[in-house]
């Protein structure tokens, strides 16, 4: 069991029953040896009042004054009862017993017995026996009284007690429960807080929670912070990177299309493609710090916030073209996923239709049930079957002229595989160019912890 609401009942009921039984015992125990001894000191007096009883005739023989009785003794069935044996044999009966008898037992004179038995009409019999020495002679003394009505009584006492002890036992586990529903309610604002996390509008959790979780808290803070910093120094350093190294390598390109160079014409080829190359991935470097923009761990995609700026950009990049990028964006609010994976999926897409585009760039954003749809189409010359199983390589490149297709669009598939959705490349019918359709999940499903997508060129 994980819940740790579910422990702390499970350990509190267990204890409760434990207690409660414990309790049940020796109440038990002591409720029946009370009623016990109350009803042997009345048995003792009985006794004393048989013996005071006694006399003998001439003949030797044990009398009992009928005088002395008690009324209960008279009075058949009555559930009071005596025996007096002595050893003679003779043997003294209550009229109570009527045609019934009373097993004695054989008792030492000066010693005392109780024990359970059986009586008339199916009663209950607690008994006690006591020997005697007279001066002349030893006798057993047994009385009885029936305790039928006084187990009874005990037993409803008993189904009492139990009915209350499970009705406080409910109670109590109920009360508990509030308790720590309560108590784990002080954690809603961290819930809330992280929530918040999610959706990109607050960057730490508050510390306003019991004093047990604080720590833990502030580690997470901790971490968040170190987290954003990281990865705003990562991205600064790769813009930094990507425009340090464009200078030197313009020069070593100018240098080896000098003809003064003494290179052999294959080789200087090779390493004119290589710096062509490395120019390439140090834009691209460039242009994803661009597209990221300011931005912190954690925060949410807002596309109508989000893509006007990243349409600007785009259209700036792409001057000479004097593109027309049209955004249709059917959803409102944030949206359940990282800004900065966003940002990249969205800003490769569109630069790749922005470069291939004739003039058109058509961008549609919507909700299909749990899904986001991104719609991104041009108007350019598109690609073959062939060609559209080819571009999501990393490295497939349709047009080495043209920096970024393939590397980009590779990227973007990354990015969306790990949001565990779906892209997908055909001919735009209504642009006539390339159309990427991009589908990814808007559940709990893509909430689950996972690597964050950053690709290396």
């Amino acid at each position: 069991m994980r819940s740790l609401e579910g422990r702390l009942q499970l350990g509190l009921a267990a204890s409760l029953i434990l207690l409660i039984g414990a309790l049940w015992s020796l109440g038990h125990a002591a409720l029946h040896r009370s009623a016990d001894a109350f009803v042997l000191s009345r048995l003792e007096h009985d006794a004393d009042a048989l013996i005071g009883a006694l006399d003998r005739d001439p003949d030797g023989r044990l009398l009992l004054g009928e005088q002395r009785l008690t009324p209960v003794y008279h009075q058949p069935y009555s559930g009071h009862y005596f025996v007096i044996d002595s050893p003679e044999g003779q043997r003294i009966r209550s009229r109570s017993l009527w045609d019934s008898d009373l097993l004695g037992r054989a008792v030492q004179p000066g010693k005392v017995a109780v024990w359970r038995d059986g009586g008339p009409l199916g009663q209950r019999l607690l008994i006690r026996g006591e020997g005697y020495r007279l001066d002349d002679g030893d006798l057993v003394l047994t009385v009885a009284e029936d305790v039928t009505n006084l187990e009874k009584d005990l037993v409803d006492l008993e189904r009492l007690i139990a009915s209350v002890a499970l009705g406080g036992l409910i109670l109590m586990l109920l009360v508990q429960r509030l308790i720590l529903r309560r108590t784990f309610a002080a954690l809603g604002l961290v819930y809330r807080d992280i929530g918040r996390l999610e959706d990109g509008q607050t960057v730490t959790l508050t510390e306003r929670v019991p004093t047990e979780i604080l720590p833990l808290v502030r580690k997470l803070n901790r971490l968040l912070v170190i987290f954003g910093q990281r990865l705003e120094r990562s991205r600064t350093a790769a813009g930094n990177l990507g425009h340090a190294i464009k200078g030197p390598l313009s020069l070593l390109r100018q240098q080896l299309q000098d003809p003064a160079l003494a290179l052999d014409d294959s080789t200087r080829q090779t390493l004119i493609e290589q710096i062509e190359r490395l120019h390439r991935l140090a834009e691209r470097q460039l242009k994803r710090a661009r597209l990221a923009g300011p931005g912190g761990v954690g925060l949410r995609f807002d596309p109508a916030a989000e893509l006007p700026t990243l349409v600007q950009l785009l259209q700036r990049i792409h001057a000479p073209k004097s593109l027309d990028i049209q955004l249709a964006i059917d959803t409102s609010g944030s949206l359940g996923v990282d800004r900065e994976d966003l940002l990249e999926l969205l800003g490769n897409l569109l630069d790749n239709a922005c470069k291939w585009a004739d003039g058109r760039v058509r961008c549609r954003l919507f909700a299909d049930g749990d899904e986001l749809v991104m719609l991104i189409e041009d108007d350019g010359p598109g690609c073959s079957p062939t060609e559209i199983a080819a571009i999501t390589g990393r490295g497939v490149r349709l047009d080495e002229e043209i920096s970024g297709h393939g590397l980009g669009l590779a990227i973007a598939n990354e990015i969306v595989a790990g949001y565990r959705g779906r892209i997908s490349f055909a001919r735009s019918p209504a642009l006539g160019g390339l159309r990427a359709e991009v589908r990814l999940p808007l559940g709990d499903g893509q909430r689950e912890d996972r690597s964050r997508i950053n690709a290396n060129p």
